[in-house]
């Protein structure tokens, strides 16, 4: 009676020690960086358009983006709530990496046990958004929300309760509102699951109840909004920008081959590509697998968990195959982990004798401490000797001291030639310059790529910076823009008149404005 009352009492406190301890080991490891790095381009596209969200702004329809709307509203809702600076924006993203983490090891926990559970959360931990500087970009909402998806759908095989087929619905939907490519492998995933467990489970499966449940709640997210993007006008630019240029451009200007061992390359790179490969391969052979015990009427309801997690891990591998770069696999690894800790258990349970899934798993931690050694962004000195504070009042993130100047330079030029309320233009791609000058841009553009653009959308552009004409005008590069978009550098070098160039940058004010 006492063991069975101290055994109730044991799992919630073992299992509140080991959340405690995955948080503790991903706070060590963010703590010191999480300010650290900036990206002039991708988080200053991300922080701007939180601001042009909160000044009323409609994505897609008042700017272009090719991601979703979420993002921008929960980093706008931030900013309001917790003022509007680099620093809030990394604070959400330590958030949004704290939330991950705990859930790759919730999901991992209830398939194998606390120890690979917390292996699984420390890879997640380790690669993953320590490569991104913490910030949360819209990949980042979107493999949370698709955790938590998975947690749900979970947690609905094991309890049979409506409400977390529901829930996991409204987390689809969240994904979706995130990046919409994975939304879209996570409804073929769940669609998928359903019709296997349905083929090789029957009636014990409950899927109907899971497909109606999850679909309720998907719908009760998306249609209200897709009302609302329809009367607002923001349905067609919408599906232009999420659809339709993904599948016609994005595929030609930003593709990228798949990577191959060199010997030239840095072994942390070199791991990572053997990941690249290391991940289809153990996929594969766990798809065998099941599909074997389906053949062969073996199938149960402890592997559709297991499934899952696969059929999961298997699509979300396709959003490495157009770019692939390490960057863009980092993004499918969360899943991966997971089903790697049950390969790992799996194997450990086909062994009778205890010493040998012992050893499995001293492998296994064995290939994550190795991981972690080579891991770049880990191990490294939180601060270089020579990071620097960005002292805007935005800023508050740390960078080199060169560039951390530079910055601030550019600022200060912006904002002595441009007051709080006039426009300014800052090309190709460095919306970061409007965040930090808290000055607007006039057009629907914040960022020019060679080949994403028509000369349609170039004249659109330059007639919208003509209706409300820039105070100042920054290109980057200008000599690369000459060959992708001529007809921007002649309407800047007719209207406009250079102050600064330093090979890099250079700064235009009005022609008229120039005694």
């Amino acid at each position: 009676m006492n063991d069975s009352v101290n055994t109730k009492v044991g799992l919630p406190i073992c299992r509140v020690v080991c959340y405690v301890a995955v948080i503790t080991f991903g706070l060590v490891l963010a703590l010191p960086r999480y300010r650290n790095g900036i990206d002039l381009g991708d988080e200053g596209f991300l922080a701007y358009s939180a601001v042009r969200v909160w000044d009323g702004q409609i994505p897609n329809r008042d700017f272009v983006s090719l991601q979703p709307p979420l993002s921008f509203y929960t980093v706008a809702a931030v900013f309001k709530l917790f003022g509007t600076s680099l620093i809030t924006l990394r604070t959400l993203g330590l958030c949004i990496y704290l939330a991950i983490i705990l859930l790759v090891y919730a999901i991992t926990s209830s398939l194998t046990g606390p120890v690979l559970a917390l292996m699984a959360a420390m890879l997640a931990a380790t690669i993953g958004m320590p490569f991104f500087n913490f910030t949360p970009f819209a990949v980042w909402h979107g493999i949370a929300a698709s955790l938590l998806t998975i947690y749900f759908i979970l947690k609905f095989t094991s309890a049979k309760r409506r409400r977390w087929a529901f829930l996991s619905g409204v987390t689809t939907a969240l994904t979706i509102l995130s990046r919409h490519d994975q939304g879209v492998y996570l409804v073929v995933a769940v669609l998928t699951y359903v019709l296997i467990t349905r083929i090789a489970i029957r009636k014990k499966s409950n899927s109907n109840n899971l497909l109606g449940f999850w679909a309720v709640g998907t719908a009760a997210i998306i249609l209200p909004l897709t009302m609302y993007w329809t009367i607002s006008g923001a349905l067609p630019y919408m599906f232009r920008q999420l659809v339709i240029s993904p599948l016609t451009t994005y595929a030609k200007t930003s593709s990228l081959p798949f990577p191959v061992f060199k010997s030239s390359l840095p072994l942390h790179v070199n791991l990572f590509i053997g990941l690249m490969y290391l991940s289809p391969t153990i996929e594969g052979l766990m798809a065998i697998w099941l599909i074997t015990l389906v053949i062969r009427g073996r199938f149960n309801a402890e592997h559709s968990p297991i499934a899952f997690i696969l059929i999961v891990s298997v699509l979300f591998y396709c959003q490495v195959l157009i770019r692939s770069d390490i960057f863009h696999f980092l993004i499918v690894l969360p899943p991966f982990f997971i089903l790697l800790s049950t390969v790992v258990q799996t194997l450990s349970g086909a062994f009778n004798r205890r010493w040998m899934s012992t050893g499995i798993k001293f492998v296994m931690l064995a290939i994550i401490v190795s991981l972690l050694l080579c891991t770049k962004p880990v191990f490294l000195p939180a601060a270089g000797k020579n990071m620097k504070t960005i002292s805007l009042e935005r800023g508050g993130v740390k960078t080199t001291a060169s560039l951390a100047g530079s910055i601030e330079h550019m600022v200060g030029i912006i904002q002595k030639y441009s007051g709080p309320d006039e426009p300014i233009l800052c090309l190709p791609y460095h919306p970061m310059f409007y965040f930090l000058s808290e000055r607007c841009n006039p057009t629907r553009w914040n960022y020019i790529w060679p080949g994403d653009q028509t000369a349609e959308d170039y004249k659109q552009l330059i007639e919208q910076a003509e209706a409300s004409r820039p105070a100042v005008v920054v290109l980057v590069k200008k000599a690369n823009m000459i060959y992708y978009a001529p007809a921007i550098v002649d309407y800047v070098n007719r209207k406009y008149k250079m102050i600064q160039d330093d090979g890099t940058t250079a700064i235009y004010l009005p022609a008229d404005h120039i005694k």
